[in-house]
């Protein structure tokens, strides 16, 4: 008998040389049958094999293949158009030539595209696309960049700086964009500031960016810092950013200013006893009379320089008063003429009625005016007949008509002349509520300096409740430094108030939250300087409700020497204080 050999035994060991034939190599690579084959495909680095929408029309397309390429090839075959239009691009290959990258130099909007290879021959090696290959895609709608708009600085001195503003495309337009340039503010263009560059701007297509210049104008009038507010109107082919800047114009005292004018009149004073000015030395100053004053009377316009000051020197921060009669003052005045560094007499040049204006002189210029030199201030807002008109921080404020009638020193007087006043004084006391604001979120105390105050620890604020007396200090202030003119806010609850107030906030200089403030608006406000009250709003020993300061859902301020209120419960039903019936005056 014949031995025969087990058919399915050699049908195993044929299998076994395949295999191993086919991983007999270094690289592990599976048997190259000549086939080009594509791999990947992306579009802006997004892999894709169906049909896209919303392409940027910046876009780049990568194509990655199973093998190196014949570069010559593939680069005659490939078509990329759009309909029969044909586009224009730049091809790349990866280093070992098996990537594909196609840069087209401009797409259009929202626009078809197909991009084509047919069968062939491509590799390098001769290896073969056995399929046509074909990828399509529409570009995006064009989406206008936006408008912006940019300062290199915030702030400016008001001695001829200035700032470069910038308005910014987002991205390149597909056409001109054009724009114009709003200035508002409370500085004054032309007299504050002038600008250099057209306010009509056309930025090119192809360009991301135009410009203008301001510059600041010493204008020799002391007026406070001053805003400068920047927008943008008319837009073309882009769309405006929502936000404008604003540029601080931080003023730039001259080295003497007018501080305070006085027409006072009290209990036994002649026509032209209480008849002085006051001024300030911003700088050290070696000969005052280069100096001087003109009282322009009745509106009838500059009668000039009437008043050359004396010849002597004075100190930066020096406090000038220049009386018609300086004992009968001094003697009104009380231990507060020694707020004064110099006290000079002018005899019949400080003629002032109450209604005129007056000017200060450098040399045969008018540096600086109170009032309006071609009006008669009866009935004006600046008009201090019987009183004072008084500069904090740039802002005039009077003490009222005739406050001081009736008076026989400062201290009884009603309106007391502010250098002689508290440093730290009551401006408003608030109990407000509106919708929203929870029980205690419109409680808040409104307090200006009057003068540099080093440590406003020194002062603390108690609430009389409900008519019960004094419970002395509740609140004594943190340790901090304020300058003149600071508006210093204590809040219950800060957040909420902010929220209520927008962007007058930024009216005040210090915001202190404190569980302090719990008046109800029938309670009696004591602002205490150590132990001594210096100040009382309402009577702490009377309960508020029905009488004439009340405050409750409201709140109550002080312009000059008298307190006004918004009106009870005026604030219901509002969710701003600018929408509401009574706006808070510091926000008006």
């Amino acid at each position: 008998m014949k031995n025969r050999k087990n058919p399915i035994w050699n049908i195993a060991v044929l299998l076994l040389v395949l295999f191993i034939g086919c991983n007999d190599d270094d690289e592990g690579n599976v048997l190259d049958d000549g086939t080009l084959v594509i791999l990947t495909t992306n579009i802006t680095e997004t892999n894709f094999e169906t049909t896209v929408e919303d392409v940027p029309v910046d876009t780049s397309i990568e194509i990655i293949f199973s093998h190196s390429l014949d570069t010559d090839a593939i680069t005659s075959a490939l078509d990329f158009a759009s309909g029969s239009t044909t586009v224009d691009y730049e091809i790349g290959f990866s280093n070992t030539n098996s990537t594909v990258t196609l840069v087209p130099s401009m797409l259009d909007y929202q626009t078809s595209y197909t991009l084509s290879l047919p069968e062939g021959i491509y590799g390098a090696n001769g290896e073969t696309l056995q399929s046509p290959f074909s990828i399509s895609f529409t570009t995006a709608a064009f989406v206008p960049p936006t408008l912006t708009l940019s300062s290199d600085v915030s702030e400016l001195e008001e001695d001829g700086q200035t700032a470069t503003i910038m308005a910014t495309l987002s991205k390149v337009a597909n056409s001109d964009v054009t724009a114009t340039f709003v200035f508002d503010g409370t500085a004054t263009k032309d007299d504050d500031y002038s600008i250099s560059g057209e306010e009509s701007i056309t930025i090119p297509q192809g360009s991301l960016s135009a410009s203008i210049s301001v510059t600041t104008i010493l204008d020799g009038e002391n007026e406070g810092n001053e805003i400068i507010d920047v927008s943008l109107d008319n837009v073309t082919n882009a769309s405006a950013g929502s936000e404008g800047i604003s540029i601080a114009i931080i003023e730039q005292l001259p080295a003497l200013s007018l501080k305070g004018i006085l027409a006072l009149t009290w209990d036994g004073s002649g026509t032209n006893d209480g008849k002085a000015i006051h001024l300030v030395a911003n700088q050290d100053i070696a000969d005052l009379s280069l100096y001087g004053l003109g009282t322009a009377n009745n509106g009838g316009g500059t009668d000039g320089n009437e008043f050359v000051l004396p010849a002597i020197s004075v100190s930066a921060g020096d406090d000038i008063l220049v009386a018609r009669e300086i004992e009968l003052i001094s003697t009104y005045f009380g231990g507060c003429i020694g707020e004064f560094e110099h006290v000079l007499q002018a005899e019949s040049a400080i003629n002032q009625n109450g209604d005129d204006a007056i000017e200060l002189f450098q040399g045969d210029v008018v540096i600086e005016t109170y009032g309006d030199i071609d009006v008669d201030g009866t009935g004006q807002s600046w008009e201090y007949t019987g009183s004072w008109a008084y500069k904090i921080d740039g802002v005039w404020t009077t003490g009222g008509l005739d406050c001081s009638i009736g008076s026989s020193t400062l201290d009884t007087s009603g309106c007391p002349y502010p250098i002689c006043s508290e440093a730290l004084t009551l401006q408003g006391v608030l109990a407000l509520t509106w919708d929203g604001s929870g029980t205690n979120g419109g409680k808040a105390l409104h307090l200006k300096a009057n003068k540099n105050i080093p440590d406003l620890s020194i002062y603390g604020i108690g609430v009389a409740n409900n008519g019960g007396g004094t419970d002395g200090i509740e609140f004594t202030f943190p340790a901090i430094a304020v300058e003149e003119g600071d508006d210093n806010l204590l809040a219950r609850e800060q957040a909420t108030i902010a929220a209520y107030f927008g962007g007058c906030m930024d009216s005040f200089e210090h915001i202190i939250e404190t569980e302090s403030m719990n008046q109800n608006g029938d309670d009696a406000i004591e602002l205490f300087n150590g132990d001594t009250v210096v100040e009382t709003y309402g009577d702490a020993n009377v309960d508020g409700t029905g009488v004439s300061w009340e405050y409750t859902g409201s709140w109550a301020y002080k312009l000059g020497g008298t307190w006004v209120v918004g009106g009870l419960d005026c604030a219901a039903g509002s969710t701003t204080t600018q929408g509401s019936a009574c706006v808070y005056p510091v926000c008006n």
